[in-house]
């Protein structure tokens, strides 16, 4: 027998026995893993010598700060065969009002000003192409318009920039070495949100759903944290005949 005052204290209720829903609780191994959305392998995209690296393991960057700097003799050719392209383009826009400018007079050809249309054509062609080269490799139309007043020593160098705000993570370059174009030198990660990945046993699968809650006990140090899932893998895996349970947490303090 309980008092009136104990059954308040303890929260007791009492009520008619009927139906309902039992609310069921498992766990399960997870792993917190970077999220790949925001997770960058940056390369060069030009071969190269390294002359300058300025980022280590662990040192925190911004959008668009520089990295590295690396001596690229590609990009040289590349400037420099977009200037005279630049430059066939001035003369061949030239050469074509003259001969245009004859041509309606009588005093030219007109086999001459076909002729000089199609270099014109074909300059500009050579143009575009040119800019389209140095745009794959990150360059705006506003420093092209700037390119022919750089010093020769800046024609060679390229700078490797930040994807987006983050972290170092993986470091592959050092002072001196030569880099190919597609080698993955920096990988920079945003630790600002981090996946958990669950993994649910075949058992477990009628009753895990997106939009449940999911507590997050965390290691020693780390305070636990909660989130609803996202995303339920369609597919089994065949060795450990589970499935994964994803979510996405928020780890301001980059854990």
């Amino acid at each position: 027998r309980l008092s009136p005052e104990e059954i308040k204290e303890f929260g007791i209720v009492l009520a008619l026995a009927g139906p309902g829903e039992l609310k069921v609780q498992m766990s399960l191994p997870g792993e917190v893993v970077v999220n790949p959305d925001r997770f960058a392998h940056v390369v060069p995209r030009v071969q190269g010598v390294v002359r300058k690296v300025y980022k280590n393991l662990g040192d925190r960057v911004k959008l668009g700060e520089v990295m590295a700097v690396l001596e690229s003799r590609e990009l040289s050719d590349l400037k420099s065969s977009y200037l005279a392209t630049v430059e066939r383009l001035d003369l061949s826009e030239a050469t074509f009002a003259r001969e245009e400018k004859l041509w309606k007079n009588s005093i030219s050809s007109e086999r001459e000003y076909l002729e000089a249309k199609q270099v014109l054509s074909e300059a500009r062609i050579a143009l575009r192409s040119a800019e389209h080269k140095l745009y794959a490799l990150g360059f705006s139309e506003k420093y092209l318009s700037a390119l022919p007043a750089h010093t020769d020593v800046a024609f060679t160098q390229y700078k490797i920039t930040a994807p987006f705000d983050g972290k170092v993570v993986e470091k592959h370059i050092a002072l001196g070495e030569a880099i190919k174009d597609d080698a993955e030198i920096f990988s920079v990660a945003d630790l600002n949100t981090v996946w958990v990945n669950l993994a649910v046993y075949q058992k477990d699968l009628p009753y895990v759903q997106i939009g449940q809650q999911v507590e997050v006990v965390a290691q020693e140090g780390v305070e636990n944290a909660s989130g609803n899932i996202a995303y339920i893998s369609p597919i089994i895996d065949e060795v450990n005949r589970t499935a994964t349970a994803r979510l996405t947490l928020p780890n301001p303090e980059g854990h």
